[in-house]
């Protein structure tokens, strides 16, 4: 059922940009609430001092739900918000570049390496997805037929 809805997906380059903006969307609620409230636990699980200043990262927490709704509004309404859908690749552009140079630069820390990472695929699969989606409309647009 979950292949078949998958697989139905790249049928419908507006749905599978969606689902990937929308996928992006829930990762940036889940750690700007985490990084805002800043959870004794997984701040040490992360290789944070529980008592470090608190006021960064939840400034970095109060970004990422604006990063949310950012890329909620792509989701939703492609077409009046594709500028967003730019500026989405270039923030997962710009977050991949700094968290990987930080890493190497002033400090090593898995959790910021591995997050590096993540936001370069997910800037990759926008990236991707969102090109898909206009070679679709080029081609319903020169009235080819989309396979």
């Amino acid at each position: 059922m979950l292949v078949d809805h998958i697989k139905s997906l790249f049928n419908h380059p507006d749905k599978l940009l969606s689902t990937v903006l929308g996928l992006v969307a829930i990762h940036s609620l889940v750690m700007g609430l985490t990084l805002i409230a800043q959870p004794g636990v997984l701040m040490e699980f992360a290789g944070f001092s529980p008592d470090c200043e608190q006021f960064f990262p939840a400034q970095g927490g109060v970004f990422h739900l604006l990063m949310f709704v950012v890329y909620l509004m792509g989701a939703t309404h492609i077409e009046k918000y594709h500028y967003f859908i730019v500026f989405s690749i270039f923030v997962k552009s710009v977050a991949t570049f700094f968290l990987i140079i930080y890493c190497f630069v002033a400090e090593f820390k898995w959790i910021v390496f591995l997050s590096g990472i993540a936001d370069g695929v997910m800037g990759l699969m926008i990236f991707l997805a969102f090109q898909y989606y206009l070679r679709s409309k080029k081609r319903t647009a020169l009235g080819m037929q989309n396979e």
